[in-house]
């Protein structure tokens, strides 16, 4: 087995086919085929591919296969980046993504603080969808992911960093702002849910379902906090976020509520590739550590 026959695997899968496969890399089926085969020998797989109704199916044994492929195809790029650090001066380019939550915290400080001392890397920062985000890393497009723990970690390192914690949000004029309120309170009232992820949403339901209460309405769902914000100015809406978000607006127009047994919080961290090494993800975790304020 080597590179050349893991990149060949995952091209026929993305192309969809041999024929396709052979165009992109432009070398000929026969050759394709003969790098596949040397996969299945390596592997001991009896098949990688089928055909059905033209389709291109996956085998299950490829199937397990393909996560590794790309995690091995990632060190070696990796690798790579880091030898070139070392050899031409610490230049390169590395990928990070995000969930909103992030972007109020230290981590965009602690990123400035580690280009001082790389001061030819590129850093490409995205905030997403978490479980876009997820996918992205698997498929070597980010290197360094901050968002919840992944459900599955058999592919992945992860480091836990610190808890979010979530609050209801409302007007200063709501009728439930000045009083201690309980989860029944706030089923009379319609909410507005900032979330790109559709588990904070479950989130969100658990307690309400834990304590055999009836589910809220969500009216809105928007990945944009001012536009949540917005909504709350001159309405009843309530809206249920990330606390050091909302903090960071240090809004007067409106207050967190206070509510008797809701305490919601989620586990966040960093997300790596399994064996993925770098001298300035090392360096921005120090500085997060030094700067820590969670």
């Amino acid at each position: 087995m080597n590179l050349i026959e893991l990149k060949t695997f995952l091209t026929v899968i993305e192309e969809k086919g041999i024929t396709s496969a052979s165009k992109r890399l432009n070398i000929t089926q026969p050759a394709i085929s003969k790098r596949l085969e040397n996969l299945k020998v390596t592997f001991g797989i009896k098949e990688l591919f089928t055909r059905q109704s033209g389709e291109l199916l996956i085998s299950k044994d490829a199937q397990v296969l393909i996560p590794y492929a790309k995690n091995i195809i990632a060190l070696y790029e990796n690798a790579q980046n880091e030898v070139n650090i070392h050899t031409k001066g610490k230049k390169g380019s590395i990928a990070i993504g995000s969930g909103a939550g992030w972007i109020t915290s230290n981590l965009p400080s602690a990123i400035a603080k580690t280009i001082i001392k790389f001061p030819k890397i590129h850093v490409d920062f995205n905030v997403d969808n978490p479980d876009l985000q997820l996918q992205n890393l698997i498929d070597n497009k980010i290197d360094i992911l901050f968002a919840r723990k992944p459900e599955y970690l058999e592919n992945f390192e992860y480091k836990s960093l610190r808890f979010d914690k979530y609050v209801v949000i409302a007007s200063k004029d709501h009728p439930l702002i000045k009083k201690s309120n309980t989860l029944n309170d706030l089923i009379n009232f319609n909410f507005v849910i900032v979330t790109t992820s559709q588990q904070t949403e479950d989130l969100f339901f658990n307690i309400f379902a834990s304590n055999n209460i009836q589910k809220p309405q969500i009216s809105i769902t928007t990945n944009s906090l001012r536009m949540g914000l917005n909504c709350l100015y001159q309405s009843p809406l309530l809206l249920f976020t990330q606390a050091n978000i909302f903090e960071s607006y240090n809004d007067p127009r409106l207050a967190i509520l206070k509510i008797q047994n809701f305490n919601i919080t989620r586990e966040t961290g960093v997300i790596t590739r399994r064996g993925y090494k770098s001298l300035f993800f090392e360096e921005l975790i120090k500085n997060l550590n030094l700067e820590s304020n969670f």
